[in-house]
């Protein structure tokens, strides 16, 4: 089969040819149908410190957010059937950790995800757990389930604090904003204001339901937000950038008692202001690594299927796998993208 492998510790993949996976015990084989480049896959790609810390089985097919068709059956599977379509939960847990144990399970403390600990999803084929796998309904299309994966990681913030009625301010409109916005939108938010540096991905947010954008390169956004919240201040930030100067800023036009959710990873450490940003104002900072197991999902395939999200409009650009090396060089020179996907034979359009 082809595949997008990472072969050795240095910058760049390369497209060539691997053998079959053969689906072990609990497993099924797949034969994938669309699978999309994540921030992950950009560090692993780049080879940078994080890569170098967190990726130790070079070589390693890469990739991990992806669906496909049940093609064949490992031993001991009950649940799914040959032709079945499913999407991948990508935090593969160990169930017996702390975390397993006490309804935390999508932290698990021994945490194993394809593209980084075991072969990913950049591939015709791949073997994976059935366990870990979501059958979609008839009306959700390969495509939607391509993108189900990160789309996920903003329902589950966004679904923990019930923003019906609530100001919010989402930084950073790359594929993980526009979740976070598209869930914002669909669970009542009154109001949706979009950072970025970028027109391009602010018009994606404008597109999304985002209330209004502000380009950050040429305007502080602490102005508007006060003035829209009557000088009060937004009730939720997400940010979605990593940006270590504007989770810093961010506090500057939170209310008392507001909250911020931090989704985007820095990659240098994050001042804070802590006495009047965070304990003076009574602020609440929450983290997020995924989806819940599996009660995310559930919530998010109701809310596509009733038509209140369309994950289609997170994705900007439809590639070849065999032009995969391309699609990383696009993002890593900055160029103008949202979810980028990768199709297979033309299943994954």
């Amino acid at each position: 089969m082809k595949a997008l492998v990472k072969t050795e510790e240095a910058h760049g993949a390369s497209y060539q040819t691997m053998p079959m996976p053969v689906p072990a015990e609990g497993e099924v084989l797949l034969q994938v149908g669309g699978a999309a480049i994540c921030g992950t896959d950009l560090h692993v790609f780049a080879w940078n410190d994080w890569a170098t810390h967190n990726v130790h089985n070079i070589p390693l097919i890469m990739g991990h957010e992806f669906a496909g068709t049940v093609v064949e059956l490992g031993p001991r599977c009950r649940d799914l059937k040959v032709g079945d379509v499913v999407a991948g939960e990508t935090h593969i847990t160990c169930g017996h950790c702390y975390q397993c144990r006490n309804g935390m399970r999508h932290i698990c403390a021994n945490l194993i995800q394809p593209g980084l600990h075991r072969n990913g999803s950049f591939a015709e084929f791949m073997a994976y757990p059935e366990e870990f796998l979501v059958k979609l309904p008839k009306g959700i299309s390969m495509e939607q389930g391509t993108v189900l994966e990160p789309l996920g990681v903003g329902v589950s913030a966004v679904e923990n604090i019930r923003p019906a009625g609530d100001n919010v301010v989402v930084i950073g409109s790359g594929p993980i904003g526009l979740a976070v916005i598209l869930s914002a939108h669909a669970m009542g938010a009154s109001d949706i204001t979009a950072l970025d540096l970028s027109p391009y991905r602010l018009s994606l947010a404008s597109k999304c339901g985002a209330t209004r954008t502000i380009n950050t390169s040429s305007a502080d956004p602490t102005e508007a937000i006060m003035e829209v919240t009557h000088g009060v201040g937004a009730d939720v930030i997400f940010d979605a950038s990593g940006s270590p100067a504007a989770i810093s800023h961010c506090f500057k036009y939170l209310r008392k008692g507001g909250s911020v959710h931090l989704l985007g990873l820095p990659s240098s450490p994050t001042p804070i202001d802590l006495s009047p940003d965070v304990i003076f104002k009574e602020a609440t900072i929450h983290g997020y690594h995924g989806r819940k197991i599996f009660s995310t999902w559930t919530r998010m395939i109701n809310l596509i299927e009733s038509g209140k999200i369309d994950p289609l409009l997170m994705i900007t650009h439809r590639v070849p796998l065999s032009e995969a090396v391309g699609a990383f060089e696009l993002l890593e020179r900055g160029g103008d993208a949202g979810k980028i996907i990768f199709t297979f034979g033309g299943e994954g359009k």
